[in-house]
Parts: structure tokens; sequence; C-alpha cells
């Protein structure tokens, strides 16, 4: 089973998602501020990944929960068409 094919598809989908998301953000948040870096990276990282959309837990475990759901369609539908062309089992 290639895993090619789901997670360009799951790529493709959370690429929308997160357009889509992050233009409603800055329709009710406002744009973001000006981002001032430091040397702490854990603090920056945090800053750099909820700048464009106001959350970044939140955009991650869409982004994490589309690319599942491309990989579980794409093994359920290959268990189908084993299971269909095996005859059962």
């Amino acid at each position: 089973m290639s895993a090619r094919g789901p997670l360009i598809t799951g790529t493709v989908l959370s690429t929308v998602v997160v357009s889509a998301w992050s233009w409603m953000a800055s329709l009710t948040i406002g744009p973001a501020v000006p981002l001032h870096l430091t040397r702490d990276l854990p603090l920056d990282y945090a800053q750099l990944a909820t700048a464009p959309t106001g959350n970044g837990a939140g955009l991650f475990a869409a982004v994490a929960a589309i690319c599942a759901l491309c990989l579980l369609a794409s093994g359920w539908r290959q268990h189908r068409r084993l299971r269909r062309a095996g005859g059962g089992g």
C-alpha cells in the first residue's frame, strides 16, 4: 500500500483548511501583531505557530486529523479492494 496518494490528498486538504482558518482568524481577531523574537526558542516557536491563526494547537490538531482520516480512508479502500479480489476472508 502506497501512502503517497493519501498524504498528497491530506496535504492539499490541510492547505485549504489552514488558508480558510487563517482568513477567518484575520477577520475575527485582526491581523497578526509584529513578532518580537528572542533567544527563547519554545516561546518564539509558539508565537510563530499561533500568529496567522490565533490557535496553534487547534490548527495542528486539525491538520493531523485530516491526514489521519486520509490515511484511514485509503487503508479502508485497500482492504475492501483486497477482500473483494480474494473472495472474502
